[in-house]
């Protein structure tokens, strides 16, 4: 278990905190309340905490008002005074927006976290949620070397900055930046709320699209993070006889679709393919195939998801997904594919890497699940018209499904 010290003058709030620790599974022993940065400075004389969570608006000593900043004023002094035990994480919690655009780039360069209260939202919850499953995770186990124990419960992994790490930015997350010493990845750290529990999320996107770039963020997300599900959300070509514009494909199997073989026939070079086709786990598939059966769910995706959108309903196929080098804009080159799998449902450029990253990392190894949304069919009038809804509607489905997934893993 974890120990917090809450620093806040405001006892109302210290309430709502203090329950959603308890929420988060820290025992309420363990939860020491400071009113002012003079008591808080006392408490980290006596003993050290794992995380101080604080207003960012708190008064110096007893029988004053609140200072704004006054909670920076105390981490300065916390940094300056050696006999002080510093907590190793650091959130910073404020009711005022104003006082977030003032402090968040100073919290964010400092690789500490400051998170918007609002008696209006539980965004803030999801968020304490998400940082107490991290710290629990790394304390349990030092860099999560033992071979068994899990971090966070879901890392999703983007292929774009852009388009599809804005779809997932837009989730009901209570998204807030992660930085970590020595490591330019910029993530992002939230939680999804399922009645009492927080399951804890951390996603990210890759420098580059292609399967190396996506390979080495999800080894070094599994490796930092320690997830019980790896998933990764986007976008891809489809095949126009079997899927539509926005539809999401759940990869069964996936593989690279360039390895294998070239020889000479009659001095003409000659490809002959020898793909590695990796399967979806069958009981995670039975259970999504039942979840995703729920037509009026896929109806509330595709009226929140962004951008164009066509006038067919959304589904949700189950089938083959190959990754490839290149993007393809050329019906041929789609169709020749199908060779390897007449089954084909889509090509894409990342899925293959994230997968076998997930296979062939150390125990306690994650559950890969691609989830990747139709923007076009690979031929000539290739375009970007349907890439924010494709990348919406992936993005929403993993939120929806997340839960139920997550439960059956935590039940195996």
């Amino acid at each position: 278990m974890i120990s917090v010290l809450v620093v806040e003058d405001d006892n109302v709030k210290f309430g709502r905190v203090h329950a959603a620790l308890e929420q988060s599974r820290v025992k309420s022993a363990d939860i020491v309340h400071a009113i002012t940065a003079s008591q808080a400075i006392q408490e980290l004389g006596r003993r050290e905490f794992d995380l101080i969570l604080l207003d960012i608006n708190i008064p110096r000593r007893l029988g004053e008002g609140p200072v704004r900043g006054g909670g920076v004023e105390l981490l300065m002094e916390i940094h300056r005074d050696k006999s002080l035990k510093p907590p190793r994480y650091i959130v910073g919690l404020t009711a005022f927006e104003d006082v977030v655009q003032e402090f968040g780039e100073k919290f964010t360069d400092l690789l500490w976290t400051l998170i918007f209260y609002s008696e209006n939202s539980n965004h803030w919850i999801s968020q304490i949620g998400a940082k107490v499953a991290y710290i629990e995770a790394a304390k349990g186990s030092k860099n999560f070397t033992d071979g068994t124990t899990y971090g966070v419960d879901l890392a999703i992994v983007c292929a774009l900055e852009g388009v599809e790490l804005s779809a997932v930015r837009s989730l009901p997350c209570g998204w807030q930046p992660l930085r970590l010493e020595r490591d330019e990845t910029r993530y992002l750290i939230g939680g999804v709320l399922d009645g009492e529990r927080v399951y804890s999320v951390i996603a990210a996107a890759a420098p580059r699209m292609g399967m190396s770039a996506s390979a080495v963020l999800t080894s070094k997300m599994i490796a930092q993070f320690r997830p019980r599900l790896v998933a990764m959300v986007g976008i891809c070509a489809g095949r126009a006889e079997k899927t539509q514009l926005g539809d999401v494909i759940v990869a069964d199997p996936c593989w690279d679709w360039g390895s294998g073989k070239i020889d000479s026939v009659d001095n003409v070079p000659h490809f002959r393919p020898a793909p590695h086709q990796i399967e979806l786990d069958t009981d995670i598939g039975a259970l999504l195939k039942e979840v995703c059966a729920d037509v009026a769910m896929l109806a509330t995706i595709k009226s929140a998801a962004r951008g164009s959108k066509p006038s067919h309903e959304l589904r949700v196929h189950f089938g083959p997904l190959a990754s490839g080098a290149a993007v393809v804009a050329n019906s041929d080159t789609f169709n020749s594919l199908l060779l390897q799998h007449r089954n084909l449902l889509g090509i894409e450029m990342e899925a293959y890497g994230v997968v076998v990253a997930s296979k062939g990392s150390g125990k306690p190894r994650p559950l890969p699940l691609i989830l990747k949304a139709v923007c076009d069919f690979a031929d000539k009038d290739k375009a970007d018209d349907f890439q924010e809804y494709a990348a919406h509607t992936s993005a929403l489905l993993l939120h929806k499904i997340a839960v139920p997934v997550l439960k059956q893993l935590y039940a195996n």
